[in-house]
């Protein structure tokens, strides 16, 4: 089982990302751009995840986020060139999270949609 569960949430201005460790800790946050400017980046980023932790990563996209719905070959060849065996990667279809005004957060923003993508494949249920 891993220890290392990543969401990938893409949103039409940037990709949240979260990475939480086994015992249900929060280790990284981060918001990119929306499309990674090389085809490679993101599985170079979750093959460096691997490396940094020497553990396994259990990633999970949010298969309902609009970009993905609309360019699902795009989503397919940025996760599809995965060097690491220690790299599983889901796409999850989360149930409605409702929208929070993202003013009132300040920070990072909103990663509870992102936490639910993490719960729902930790539970099996994509």
């Amino acid at each position: 089982m891993s220890s290392l569960w990543l969401s990938i949430e893409p949103l039409p201005s940037m990709t949240r990302l979260l990475l939480s460790e086994a015992n249900g800790g929060e280790a990284l946050k981060a918001r990119l751009p929306p499309i990674p400017a090389q085809p490679r980046a993101l599985a170079m980023l979750l093959e460096a995840l691997v490396a940094w932790y020497g553990e396994p990563l259990f990633a999970v996209l949010d298969a309902d986020a609009e970009d993905v719905q609309r360019n699902p070959q795009r989503w397919a060849l940025i996760l599809g060139d995965l060097a690491s065996p220690q790299i599983d990667v889901e796409w999850v279809s989360p149930l409605s999270v409702p929208a929070v005004d993202q003013r009132l957060l300040g920070g990072m923003g909103d990663y509870r949609r992102a936490r639910r993508l993490i719960t729902l494949a930790a539970a099996g249920q994509r």
